[in-house]
């Protein structure tokens, strides 16, 4: 028979709430303060480490600094004809140059002679961008130091310009 009447024998402590199989910490129990702090200080320094290792934030590129006596050009659409012979002729004149080209129009062979013709580290870089693409450009200039641009690159075939001229 069931016995209702009955009082318990054991007061209540504070302990875990368990519900199917999961526990609950008590709520009136207070955490480790020291813990949290020391958690809050290793996830602050590895943001920080990782900020730090963004290439926009490091300058350790040498297109990414302003060099006195050192002009960088900014070349558009270099892997075609007259945008690889400018670039051609600003590499003999010691310029530093950046070819940003999405070679629908250019070709990554002459990107590679020239590459071939100025090996030094901090002359020649290729970025493979298209220009109608807002934030790749924006990403381009913030990574960049860029003394003058040469814009080369466009799409002027005369007969696809005529079948679709908003291209």
């Amino acid at each position: 028979m069931l016995n209702f009447g009955r009082s318990r024998n054991q007061p209540r402590t504070a302990r875990a709430t368990t519900m199917g199989g999961l526990d609950y910490p008590d709520p009136k129990r207070k955490g480790n303060f020291v813990g949290k702090v020391f958690l809050a200080a290793v996830l602050t320094t590895l943001c920080i480490i990782m900020i730090k290792r963004t290439p926009s934030l490091n300058s350790s590129s040498p297109f990414a600094i302003h060099e006195p006596g050192v002009t960088h050009v900014l070349v558009t659409g270099g892997a075609g004809f007259i945008g690889s012979h400018a670039t051609l002729r600003l590499l003999s004149d010691n310029h530093r140059v950046t070819i940003v080209d999405n070679l629908s129009r250019g070709n990554l062979g002459a990107v590679k002679v020239l590459q071939g013709l100025f090996p030094e580290p901090g002359r020649l870089q290729f970025i493979y961008a298209d220009l109608g693409d807002k934030k790749s450009v924006e990403k381009i200039f913030l990574e960049n130091k860029f003394d003058a641009v040469m814009h080369f690159a466009a799409v002027a075939y005369v007969g696809e310009s005529t079948m679709d001229p908003l291209k």
